[in-house]
């Protein structure tokens, strides 16, 4: 089964959340994961990550919170996921001895290739539709 784990749940609807209230101001994660029944833990930890890659920041204080620093036309799900989760791919193949040997390799690779192509071409803006 491929899934994505709960903190790049979090990040994703956090991000949603962002776009949604693009350029009205900060929102406090606080009132997010109050609203979204989201463990605070959690979101925190997925705000951090957005935050280093530059697709949120903050502002401290009163009327502070989390904001996005691009357009959510111009953030695609790969950027998305790959801050959350690292590279987007499947592992099937790292350190395996039969790699050059091995049929499904093939399929594995055009299903990977398809599920980058799919979430490269989906923008933030289009979650929010």
């Amino acid at each position: 089964m491929l899934s994505l784990n709960k903190k790049t749940d979090y990040g994703l609807q956090l991000m949603i959340v962002l776009a949604k209230d693009y350029k009205k101001g900060p929102i406090s994660l606080r009132k997010i994961a109050k609203e979204n029944k989201f463990s605070f833990k959690f979101l925190e930890q997925a705000a951090f990550l957005l935050k280093v890659t530059d697709l949120v920041d903050s502002k401290e204080g009163k009327g502070g919170g989390y904001f996005l620093t691009k357009s959510p036309g111009k953030i695609s799900m790969e950027t998305i996921i790959e801050a959350l989760e690292g590279p987007v791919g499947f592992s099937h193949c790292i350190g395996c001895p039969k790699v050059g040997l091995c049929s499904p390799k093939n399929m594995w690779d055009e299903v990977e290739n398809q599920v980058k192509k799919t979430i490269r071409g989906k923008t933030l803006k289009d979650l929010v539709k």
